[in-house]
């Protein structure tokens, strides 16, 4: 929000506080005359800053009051603007404010109280700490103050905050909290060290010690200047993981640490030593719980690595200090004044890029091409760590940190900034005592939700009292022996091969969408052959599932799940599987029984353990879908995918395992969920995640079941889709969260989205006109489709915005989604300009070939899909022989293993982006089997 719209009537509340400031400050000793001005302007300007923000929404509540009542003349709206401020600064005003506000002026002078009080403790410090701050700058006198920049960071225990002071010979940091941790810190690195050869120590800021407060020296951002220094910088992140998982360290983001050439420098450590909190059991089973569990005693909880929070204003945005990376973070929300400067301004939310921080090495990081660094480092430091532990030196350095203080976060800091600008809205500061109790209810609730949150009613009206006075509750607790202790021996019990897999996964987290990937990289099968396809063919198959068996966590109630980089709404983020078909539990259970069809009836061999992890994998499918709600609706990361899985499980009801889910009642029971209500809300539209991934599913579901109600919720989709269609003179296209530009391709654009209404228009649903207009629309979706394809490329341009110039072969996003999709429709309904683009699609997905992942959604074996569909379709088929694509499929996974893409050797189960979708490929591989695919949802499998 504009800062200095309302200066006026803020400054003159102000006024006399900052009087008293001025004589308070001329009392300190220690001070020159031009030091004591540049604090005093800084102070006045903070602490006006401060109040604006807090009481813009009154001001600008009480001139649309003004205004409607008259009091500002008739004039233009500039004019009555200026009326209003100069109406506001008068003493009869600002005592009417009083009686509809009446907290408003104690409130006002406590904060600016407080915060002026905590610049005049810092003024008193600096004056009698000056001489010692030399030793944060190399020797140097610091020199005359010349600058001073108060809230660094949030205000805590009286409006304390971090500020940056600018002398004449350099800056240095003041922390108002004890920060003998800090210099603890620096004492165990320069006593563990680290391996031979691993490039420059780690190192936090030179910290000067002081009661209760201390100085830190200032850590200058600058870029790596080449490669080798960039890889060392990586490899040193990689050793502040292992440090901080032995340390307990948390909520080391993107503003903790700065990248100074080679070094990522901790600059803010306080929260070391975070036990974990206990937490209730989530219903789902307890792998699930388990699961949880040792995702919070990983490297994950230390903030380094990529973390996409929750929440209305930081919804899908990473902060971590390895992530954040440019054009990877969704725009935030943040209010602004619209129409300032005229009686008309009012309240309105914008969106705005994150501010850069110094966490990058480079001004363009490619995070993707450094993740092997990272984990290199976290081994080689934890190797280190385990070799001084082994000689007994481990636990005597660790003693550095007895007696220190360290912070505790109960809650996040984003839930009290919530909190507290609702205690200062208008109406919060009309009726305060409502407003009390509305906060107390707000911080219980988040407390049932949120492991460790406090929700007694003391400590809650504590967090309530200092959010009033323009705090950031802190708690904070002394490390003992006991901590330390217990610290230890949770390192010991830490399973090397799983933070391992961890880092690799999170970083995959790192990248929200692909429209700003690197390059695809290809790496060709160095030696195909096609000896022996299908006994090669049956064993990478069984030792895919082995590998899913192997990562399985199992409860000791026989729950399955695993633990992986899942898709969300918010971007990719560590879980338990949530319950969706494409990266969820979903997909993973359907691959695994129908691999335990294929394995009875002879086209695939037989693995142990499979019957029990696939019974306790359903059970914890069937309650994360009973007991987490799931918002989305579409095919794959919606209730339509999810009643989909259970309708091709039905298929599947020979096996007992699978019967006794009750697979079909349970596909009934998520279609039910799609009701016209939630179509119509629905903003995501596309086949992925949205409206269009309704329809296919819920035709199919009709068919097996023969009950006709599912058309009626099929028909409303497609009713939502003419609703929010964008006409233009390349034809129909649709706008949504993720591509507001409205794009092509199968899984988010108008291919996907024109393939739907042609199957719904093909159906029985709605009546003749709705299929008519279903058809004409579908039409249209692939008209703009055709008008990306690029004649001399001979492929699909990516329309997204952001993105470089790129022909993509992806399901998701290309040629081999839009071929599949003229495939099916070209089969169904015979439209000579499907044909036509099933043709274009075989050349278009092999212009890159093989080599670069092996999954479904963005890799080989979707294209293997594309070829074998086409092969089976176009009588003059002239792409690869099967036998061939098969050979080099096979052989690429054998020399690579099944690589993921963008995940790399990240563990990721899921259907679409990983291990389920190779086992679902390869199972289709065999002329014989009865394994149906989820790339184009049909429930049918073919007959041989």
């Amino acid at each position: 929000m504009e800062e200095d719209w309302f200066a006026a009537p803020v400054a003159t509340l102000a006024a006399p506080l900052l009087d008293r400031f001025a004589k308070e400050l001329h009392a300190v000793d220690g001070l020159a005359a031009p030091e004591r001005a540049v604090v005093r302007e800084a102070a006045t300007r903070s602490v006006l800053a401060l109040l604006q923000v807090k009481l813009n929404r009154v001001f600008l509540l009480e001139l649309q009051a003004a205004s409607l009542e008259g009091r500002l003349g008739d004039g233009e709206p500039p004019e009555r603007w200026q009326q209003f401020l100069t109406l506001a600064r008068t003493p009869d005003y600002l005592a009417e404010l009083a009686g509809r506000y009446p907290v408003l002026h104690e409130r006002t002078d406590a904060v600016a109280a407080r915060h002026l009080d905590a610049v005049l403790e810092l003024a008193a410090r600096l004056a009698s700490d000056r001489p010692a701050l030399a030793a944060l700058l190399d020797g140097r006198e610091p020199g005359p103050l010349q600058g001073l920049s108060l809230g660094a960071g949030d205000p805590h225990r009286g409006g304390h905050a971090v500020a940056l002071l600018d002398f004449a010979h350099g800056r240095v940091v003041y922390k108002p909290r004890p920060t003998e941790v800090d210099a603890a810190l620096a004492a165990f690195l320069e006593e563990v060290g680290t391996a031979d050869g691993a490039g420059p120590a780690l190192r936090v800021p030179r910290t000067l010690v002081r009661a209760g407060y201390g100085w830190a020296g200032f850590v200058t951002h600058r870029y790596c200047r080449d490669s080798a220094e960039l890889a060392l910088f990586y490899r040193a992140l990689g050793r502040w993981l292992a440090v901080m998982r032995l340390l307990g360290g948390t909520d080391l983001h993107a503003e903790n640490l700065i990248a100074c050439g080679p070094e990522p420098v901790v600059v803010d450590a306080e929260t070391l030593f975070t036990p974990d909190p206990p937490t209730p059991p989530s219903g789902r089973g307890e792998a699930v719980d388990l699961a949880y569990r040792l995702i919070r005693g990983t490297v994950l909880r230390t903030g380094i690595l990529p973390l996409r929070a929750d929440g209305y204003t930081l919804a899908g945005v990473d902060i971590s200090a390895a992530g954040s990376l440019p054009g990877q973070n969704p725009r935030i929300r943040v209010p602004v004044i619209a129409d300032a400067g005229t009686d008309a301004a009012r309240l309105a939310v914008d969106v705005v890029d994150l501010p850069r921080t110094g966490n990058h090495p480079s001004p363009d990081p490619v995070l993707i091409h450094h993740w092997d660094q990272v984990v290199a480092g976290f081994r080689d430091q934890t190797a280190h760590l385990a070799a001084l532990d082994a000689a007994g030196a481990l636990a005597p350095a660790l003693d550095h940190f007895h007696g220190t203080v360290v912070r505790l976060l109960r809650r996040p800091t984003q839930a009290y900034v919530e909190i507290a600008r609702m205690l200062w809205h208008p109406a919060s500061l009309h009726d305060p005592a409502a407003a009390l109790e509305r906060g107390r209810d707000i911080m219980r609730r988040n407390a049932a939700a949120l492991p460790g949150a406090p929700d007694d009613p003391a400590t809650v009206d504590a967090e309530i009292a200092d959010l009033l006075l323009g705090d950031i509750p802190v708690f904070t607790f002394t490390v003992d022996r006991t901590r330390l202790d217990a610290t230890l021996a949770d390192w010991h019990s830490a399973d090397l091969w799983r933070e391992e897999d961890v880092i690799r996964s999170a970083l995959v987290g790192a990248y929200l969408n692909e429209r700003q990937l690197p390059a695809r990289v290809q790496v060709p099968t160095r030696k195909p052959h096609g000896a022996r396809l299908d006994a090669r063919r049956r064993r990478i198959a069984a030792d895919a599932v082995e590998r899913l068996l192997r990562h399985a966590v199992t409860g000791v109630d026989g729950t399955t799940t695993w633990i992986s980089p899942v898709l969300m709404r918010a971007g990719w983020a560590i879980r338990p599987l949530t319950a969706d078909l494409y990266s969820g539990q979903g997909g993973v259970v359907l691959a695994l029984a129908q691999y335990r069809a294929e394995a009875r009836a002879g086209r695939a061999d037989e693995v142990p353990g499979l019957e029990p992890a696939l019974r306790g994998a359903l059970r914890v499918l069937a309650a994360t879908e009973e007991r987490v709600p799931t918002a989305e609706l579409g095919g794959f990361l919606g209730l339509a995918g999810q009643a989909w899985t259970w309708a091709a499980l039905h298929g599947l009801a020979d096996d007992p395992v699978v019967r006794a889910a009750d697979p079909l009642e349970r596909a009934r029971a998520r279609a039910a969920l799609i009701t016209a209500e939630a179509l119509a809300a629905d903003q995501e539209l596309d086949v992925l995640t949205g409206t269009a991934g309704v329809i296919v599913p819920l035709l199919g579901l009709t068919e097996l079941t023969g009950e006709d109600q599912w058309l009626a919720a099929a028909a409303a989709a497609g009713a939502q889709l003419e609703r929010t269609v964008r006409h233009d003179e390349r034809g129909a296209r649709w706008s949504t969260p993720l591509t507001p530009e409205g794009i092509g391709g199968f899984a988010h654009g108008s291919t996907g989205i024109g393939w739907a209404l042609s199957r719904l228009a093909a159906s029985p649903a709605g009546s003749a006109a709705d299929r008519a207009r279903w058809c004409a629309l579908a039409g249209q979706a692939f008209a703009f489709e055709s008008s990306l394809f690029d004649d001399t490329a001979g492929a699909w341009q990516d329309a997204r915005v952001g993105s470089q110039t790129d022909f993509p072969t992806a399901w998701c996003h290309g040629s081999t989604g839009i071929g599949l999709a003229a495939a099916d429709l070209y089969r169904r309904g015979g439209d000579a300009h499907q044909l036509e683009t099933a043709r274009r699609s075989l050349p278009a997905t092999m212009r890159e070939g093989f080599g670069w992942s092996h999954t479904l959604c963005h890799g080989d074996l979707g294209l293997r899909e594309l070829l074998a569909t086409l092969a089976e379709l176009l009588p003059d088929y002239a792409g690869p022989d099967l036998v061939w694509a098969d050979a080099e499929l096979l052989s690429g996974i054998e020399e690579r293993g099944p690589v993921g893409g963008i995940a790399k050797e990240a563990f990721a189960p899921g259907l679409m982006p990983g291990l389920a979708g190779v086992v679902t490929a390869l199972l289709r591989m065999h002329p014989d089997h009865r394994v149906v695919s989820p790339l184009l949802q049909d429930l049918t499998v073919p007959t041989r």
